[in-house]
């Protein structure tokens, strides 16, 4: 699975134009909420730089997690060590990002100003933190499923063929190897990286509850 600066240039591009044109247009919409009218654009306040930094920040992840879903439905409940690697490394990643996020909303409780342009902003925070929740309890359902998968075909392969003999002489090395040709210490580390996989996307869920309880909270100050 492939990060944000990993991406092909298309897909980059796409996601970066539509995440400008939404804060764009939630702009656009705070400015009529609070005048009536579409005014002549004034430079952002200090408060509604932070919180299109903040929108901007969540559409990503969001974007990153879509990524993550698409790695590991397209494997079809079968992940190589390398997506499973990938994934637990960009759930860590995902993880620290979302905390930086819910320490960035926190700091907006005692500064908010509240109104329905702020509204506007911290409504959609809120609905991106949702979002974000409901993508990662859906992978977290397929990981179990795909970890459940992998115990079953790791006890099948546990099975052993017989020894295979290597060298001459009477220093022989047997090399265990699985029904299908995996060795045992592979099925091993495939299984330890998929617990450290579950472990993560567990991390990640206490993440993602404490970010939709501070956009919750932020939300209602706002308003």
């Amino acid at each position: 699975m492939q990060r944000a600066d990993k991406m092909p240039v298309i897909k980059k591009l796409s996601a970066t134009t539509a995440a400008l044109i939404l804060i764009f247009a939630i702009g656009a919409a705070a400015s009529s909420s609070t005048t009536g009218t579409t005014s002549v654009n004034r430079p952002d306040s200090i408060q509604t730089v932070r919180m299109k930094n903040t929108l901007s920040k969540l559409i990503r992840q969001d974007d990153f997690l879509d990524e993550a879903l698409e790695t590991i439905e397209s494997a079809n409940g079968k992940l190589s060590t390398h997506n499973i690697l990938a994934l637990g490394l960009s759930f860590k990643i995902i993880k620290n990002d979302l905390d930086t996020i819910s320490a960035m909303n926190k700091r907006e409780f005692s500064e908010v100003q509240p109104g329905p342009g702020s509204a506007t902003y911290t409504k959609t925070i809120l609905s991106y933190s949702r979002s974000i929740s409901q993508k990662i309890a859906q992978i977290s359902g397929l990981i179990t499923k795909t970890s459940r998968t992998d115990k079953r075909l790791a006890m099948r392969d546990a099975v052993l063929s017989p020894p295979i003999s290597k060298g001459r002489g009477t220093g022989r090395t047997l090399v265990k190897k699985a029904g299908n040709g995996k060795k045992l210490t592979q099925i091993l580390e495939e299984q330890k990286a998929m617990e450290m996989l579950s472990s993560d996307i567990q991390t990640l869920k206490t993440s993602s509850r404490q970010l939709n309880a501070t956009s919750k909270w932020l939300y209602i100050v706002s308003k």
